[in-house]
């Protein structure tokens, strides 16, 4: 009767035993403080060799610029408004913004190389510590955002259209 039931018990615990993985492709994501954040609404425009990134969820935006970007460079934050990071939120009806500029804050966007890059999306990883940009609208016990571990993966980009061209009269 011993056997039986370990068999049986046995026999259970192996069928009960299953992993349910997902995949998140695109993604935004980082951890905010010691927070696990995901946008639930991504983009990314190319416009004239500048990208910008932005991942969003209804009350928080991170945009991430970069001027003249290349695949599988590392732009570093916090020394010129050429390389941003700016993280908003809605709250109470007030908007706080923080940002890294010339100056202040500090990160990182890497992006990753043309050979991991799929063609049409754009993937790599940042992160930046950002300080408000009016002192006088500060979240409450947040006086900085830090943004660490962040990845952004295959997210589609998007281009202006083509201006028409005018023909020569």
């Amino acid at each position: 009767m011993k056997k039986y039931f370990l068999f049986a018990l046995m026999a259970v615990s192996l069928v009960s035993c299953e992993e349910e993985l997902t995949t998140n492709s695109p993604t935004f994501e980082a951890m905010k403080s010691y927070d696990f954040w995901r946008a639930t609404k991504l983009t990314a425009n190319v416009d004239n060799g500048n990208l910008v990134i932005v991942g969003a969820t209804d009350s928080e935006n991170v945009t991430l610029f970069i001027h003249n970007y290349e695949s599988g460079k590392e732009y570093e934050l916090g020394t010129t408004n050429h390389h941003v990071a700016t993280y908003s939120k809605i709250e109470n009806d007030k908007v706080y913004l923080y940002s890294t500029s010339s100056s202040t804050g500090k990160g990182y966007i890497k992006l990753d190389p043309v050979e991991k890059q799929v063609p049409g999306t754009i993937s790599g990883t940042f992160m930046a510590e950002m300080v408000p940009v009016d002192p006088t609208l500060v979240l409450p016990e947040t006086p900085l955002v830090n943004l660490n571990k962040g990845v952004f993966f295959r997210i589609p980009l998007v281009y202006p259209p083509a201006q028409p061209e005018t023909p020569n009269p």
